[in-house]
């Protein structure tokens, strides 16, 4: 189903302002190639070049990955592209950070912060592309099977 330019638009502003959060508005503005204003802009309503789209993966890796959902895609940098397909070093790494977010000593306590999280977001991003992969299959697995009729 083909993507609208008002849902493309959106994903595009939620990838933006999820950057935007993680480095503040002007690193954000200066990895794109854009003054503050021209950023502001953006958000209000603006247009901006492609490659400045992809300048924001600098940022925060998971910019674009609102828009590449609605594609039914995933984007990785080439170095990640086999450790994800095999699943078991993210769910990891994943494993790992909420271990020590969610240990007595740490800044929550027992519970995260909303610093902990944001700094997992990546991982629980990759995790979560994985195990949509999985249920898929499942899906596909326990889907009825269609018997040809003659």
């Amino acid at each position: 189903m083909p993507v609208g330019e008002e849902d493309f638009r959106a994903r595009m502003v939620n990838g933006l302002a999820r950057a935007q959060t993680r480095v503040g508005a002007k690193a954000l503005a200066y990895v794109m190639d854009l003054t503050p204003k021209q950023l502001r802009n953006v958000f209000a309503g603006g247009s901006t070049h492609p490659k400045r789209l992809w300048d924001a993966l600098a940022a925060c890796p998971t910019a674009l990955d609102d828009i590449a959902d609605a594609y039914g895609k995933r984007l990785v940098s080439k170095d990640e592209a086999v450790v994800i397909a095999d699943g078991t070093l993210p769910l990891a790494a994943l494993l790992a950070q909420v271990a020590a977010a969610e240990s007595p000593s740490s800044p929550g306590g027992t519970g995260k912060t909303h610093q902990e999280l944001l700094a997992m977001e990546e991982a629980i991003r990759a995790v979560h592309a994985i195990t949509g992969e999985w249920i898929t299959k499942i899906n596909d697995i326990r889907a009825p099977r269609v018997v040809a009729s003659n």
